[in-house]
């Protein structure tokens, strides 16, 4: 049985679009609540069709339904983390993460997820945690592709199985992961892929993404990159 780390990360409870620092009020109760329970639902399909151990990790900020947030996770829950002011999310708290897990060894893989995502039932499909490769959701849409020469990330997701947590210094949760990767470290295109091959914004707010949405705000039902697919040793 694998040993399994999930790190649901960011502001929960939050309300508007990007760049928004509103969180935790009524109106976004609900969203957030449905969320977390695809999480849930994502994990225990995983259990079921992958045989593995799962445990959870959340680093998110104060709002007033701290409770009820890690309450839905309890089953699953390692440790939490709950800041009061916003410390430059989502890369700092992933590092901060990272170095409060004990034994990081004994996991065999560590997710990412953006806590405010909910997931769709695409994903839980196709999601396989036997792929040896750093993966990112998506490359971002068309227009805005690439970091340099290499291709700009989808940061809302990242999935790192075991073999690479030497490199996990090296990970930055934003765009330009690819290319830092490939840049700074030894990594070739051969260690790095996407989980599915059609561009997609991050911002389910700008364009229509098929794994996910982001809860309190409005989703995109337009696809703004139809018929181009990501082929990493041709981009």
């Amino acid at each position: 049985m694998d040993n399994c780390l999930f790190l649901f990360i960011g502001e929960s409870f939050r309300l508007g679009n990007q760049l928004t620092r509103n969180r935790g009020s009524d109106e976004s109760y609900p969203d957030q609540i449905k969320a977390s329970h695809s999480h849930i639902n994502f994990i225990d399909h995983c259990i079921d069709k992958f045989n593995i151990k799962a445990s959870v990790y959340i680093s998110t900020y104060n709002t007033k339904y701290n409770d009820n947030l890690i309450s839905i996770y309890e089953k699953y829950l390692l440790n939490h983390d709950i800041y009061d002011h916003v410390t430059g999310l989502p890369n700092n708290l992933f590092h901060k993460s990272i170095l409060k897990i004990k034994n990081i060894e004994d996991y065999d893989f560590v997710f990412y997820i953006r806590i405010d995502l909910f997931l769709k039932q695409e994903f839980i499909d196709i999601f396989d945690p036997t792929i040896e490769k750093i993966l990112f959701p998506t490359i971002c849409w068309y227009k805005d592709r690439k970091c340099g020469n290499h291709p700009r990330v989808n940061d809302v997701m990242l999935f790192i199985p075991k073999k690479y947590y030497k490199y996990i210094k090296n990970f930055k949760i934003y765009h330009d992961n690819w290319y830092l990767l490939i840049e700074t470290t030894d990594l070739t295109y051969n260690d790095l892929d996407t989980m599915i091959h059609t561009y997609h914004d991050s911002d389910s707010y700008k364009d229509f993404n098929p794994l996910y949405y982001i809860v309190n705000r409005s989703e995109s039902k337009e696809t703004h990159s139809n018929g181009y697919i990501f082929d990493k040793m041709r981009f």
